[in-house]
């Protein structure tokens, strides 16, 4: 992806747009319950390939933003999916196609 291309933010999404977002990266669990810690944050871009109930992507793109000890949770080209409120709590953009 080049750092040139223009991104704006997600009002509405369609299938076949590339989409990039923030999500966390968790620690591995380490107590019996509770939540897991938070030990960074992951950048993902990712094209669109369907909308239902859970949003599916093929992932373009994946970059470590923070947490060094931190292992990335995708790998490019995977198919991943995620709710739309997920993504869109990761201060979601599209990419504007010139």
């Amino acid at each position: 992806m080049s750092e040139t291309q223009q991104w704006e933010p997600c009002e509405s999404i369609e299938v076949g747009e590339t989409l990039r977002w923030n999500e966390p990266l968790w620690a591995a669990p380490n107590k019996p319950r509770g939540k897991r810690d938070k030990i960074g944050e992951q950048e993902i871009i990712g094209e669109l390939i369907g909308i239902e109930d859970i949003l599916e992507f093929k992932v373009v793109s994946i970059k470590k933003l923070s947490g060094d000890n931190a292992i990335l949770s995708v790998k490019e080209n995977d198919y991943i999916r995620r709710k739309q409120s997920s993504v869109e709590k990761g201060d979601c953009y599209k990419l504007v196609e010139s």
